[in-house]
């Protein structure tokens, strides 16, 4: 029997599923590098190897965010939106416009 979990650092980490990693790696290489119509060997494998380390990312971040208890989601998410209703109040609005922008793709995130 295949453990479902990784020691990490003390804690547990889920499993991540690698080929599902490789198909996003290559979904994103096709669609920033143009790969069927430009050859690989002029796009080089450096560019392949950051389409990977950011595939990678994505998925720990889900894994990440999918290990926090719904109840602590809902909490965030609640002072997120308490942030933007009072960001506009500031005296700076170029700073709570950017304010709102980081607390609304910090919802996306735990809403997804």
């Amino acid at each position: 029997m295949r453990k479902s979990t990784i020691s990490v650092n003390g804690g547990a980490m889920p499993k991540l599923n690698r080929a599902a990693i490789m198909a996003r790696a290559w979904s994103m290489f096709r669609e920033i590098y143009s790969y069927p119509s430009i050859s690989f060997a002029s796009i080089g494998k450096r560019c392949f190897n950051a389409c990977l380390r950011r595939a990678w990312a994505e998925a720990r971040e889900a894994a990440r965010v999918a290990a926090i208890p719904a109840s602590v989601k809902a909490a965030r998410i609640t002072a997120l939106e308490d942030a933007i209703r009072f960001a506009s109040f500031g005296e700076n609005w170029a700073q709570a416009r950017h304010e709102i922008s980081v607390a609304r793709a910090e919802i996306a995130t735990l809403s997804a």
